[in-house]
């Protein structure tokens, strides 16, 4: 039985992250999951710029790649993937947003950023406006046409919704009987990273939910002289981390990248139909 549970949510104003447990699965599905997150949850980023004066010192490629950087904010809703627009990937307002940016510096030179760009649609903008495009000098100037559209991760990373990785859980434990010796310290307790073993009242053992931190690294089980630490990884059982860009919301993401899934176990038993399976 598939299992999901949420032991951290972090959201405000710069993360929105959260980890959970996902228990029930097999590795395969848990690495599929991750790669269709990755890959084919779409949000709009930068894909075309048409400069009209660029005084930087940057060429105008390196500018481009810095904007198509900038994760937008993204609205599933109301726009199209190119292959799937009515206008057949050319270009109208149901599958690319125009973001605008003229400026030209005083006599005090002027610092571009992302807050500069001027979005047709409210709906999609630069998700923080503090991100460094380009440095101007005085008189000197910056204007350019931006085209932002719907794309996914598998063709070029600007498109992907968030990070997102995933470790076993762990399953750690201490044998104190074989620690007669350890009765001033704990080596195993010392080498520990993330500080996991606690050997406060001469006895070692985990802290409290400890495999919220326990990355499996094996350092108390390597040094622990009296072979007392045992690390295992819970079968069926693992540990994800989802950061948002900022594009589109934790909850988005999981959402698109399950129809994903499903449309994709659907099709591949489409292709079964009719089809004559021999046995090896």
């Amino acid at each position: 039985m598939v299992k999901v549970t949420v032991f951290e949510r972090v959201q405000n104003d710069k993360i929105d992250m959260v980890r959970f447990v996902l228990d029930g699965v097999s590795l395969e599905f848990a690495n599929a999951f991750r790669r269709v997150v990755l890959s084919e949850v779409p949000t709009m980023a930068i894909d075309e710029v048409i400069f009209l004066e660029n005084d930087s010192p940057l060429f105008d490629e390196i500018i481009a790649h810095r904007l198509g950087l900038i994760p937008l904010t993204t609205d599933l809703k109301n726009y199209n993937l190119r292959h799937e627009c009515s206008c057949g990937g050319v270009g109208c307002t149901l599958c690319q947003v125009e973001l605008t940016c003229s400026i030209k510096a005083d006599l005090d030179g002027h610092i571009v950023r992302s807050g500069d760009l001027q979005s047709t649609d409210p709906a999609v903008k630069p998700v923080n406006d503090d991100i460094i495009i380009a440095k101007l000098q005085k008189n000197s100037s910056l204007v350019f046409e931006a085209f932002a559209r719907l794309g996914e991760g598998r063709d070029h990373a600007k498109w992907q919704p968030a990070q997102i990785g995933f470790g076993y859980t762990p399953n750690v434990s201490i044998d104190s009987s074989k620690c007669p010796d350890c009765i001033d310290q704990c080596i195993a307790a010392r080498r520990c990273p993330e500080e996991i073993i606690d050997f406060s009242n001469k006895k070692a053992k985990m802290v409290k939910d400890y495999w919220q931190e326990c990355t499996i690294c094996e350092e108390c089980a390597r040094n622990c002289p009296m072979e007392a630490v045992s690390i295992e990884a819970k079968p069926d059982s693992y540990i994800f981390t989802i950061e948002s860009t900022g594009a589109i919301s934790i909850k988005e993401i999981i959402d698109r990248a399950m129809i994903v899934f499903q449309e994709k176990v659907k099709e591949f038993q489409e292709h079964l139909k009719n089809k004559e399976l021999f046995p090896l």
